[in-house]
């Protein structure tokens, strides 16, 4: 049975999401996401300023690139100070969004979030995000199957990036 703290850290985290995420409110954010929060995640490395100014910085990277945001939460579970996100975003690709211009097409984007909580706030976060779906969907990458030696080498650069990324 989920404790009272689990409950409560579900309704933040739903209300966060919609508030801020939903409906472009930074206020939110400010009340529930730490100014010195920790993500774990590979858009952010080294892209944003740490903490909450990360934050700010890559909503509104979103926000121009994909004006219509809206994300739409599949599941949510919380247990002690973790709680767990099933989500997907939907909107149109109006902007620059990760560097790529604007490209008008419907995208939708799958994800599952992990959030720490304490004391009601947002200290730290991971994310996985089907970002390879998101690039069929922008015609960036071959809605087919990949060829096997191009399957192979995006797959090693990948671990390779990786590797470099948690040494640092």
């Amino acid at each position: 049975m989920p404790s009272d703290e689990a409950e409560k850290n579900k309704a933040i985290i739903k209300h966060y999401l919609q508030k801020a995420w939903n409906e472009g409110d930074w206020s939110v954010a400010e009340e529930v996401v730490d100014e010195n929060v920790v993500f774990h995640d590979m858009v952010r490395d080294g892209k944003y300023p740490k903490g909450r100014e990360g934050l700010r910085a890559a909503m509104n990277d979103i926000r121009t690139g994909i004006p219509d945001f809206v994300m739409d939460l599949q599941h949510l579970v919380a247990e002690h100070d973790l709680v767990a996100v099933v989500w997907s975003a939907t909107g149109t690709h109006a902007g620059i969004f990760n560097g790529l211009p604007a490209t008008n097409r419907v995208v939708t984007l799958h994800a599952m979030s992990m959030v720490r909580m304490k004391d009601g706030k947002i200290i730290e976060g991971w994310q996985e995000a089907d970002q390879l779906g998101v690039g069929r969907e922008l015609g960036m990458v071959p809605k087919s199957e990949l060829p096997r030696p191009v399957g192979s080498l995006l797959a090693f650069g990948i671990r390779t990036r990786d590797r470099m990324v948690r040494t640092r």
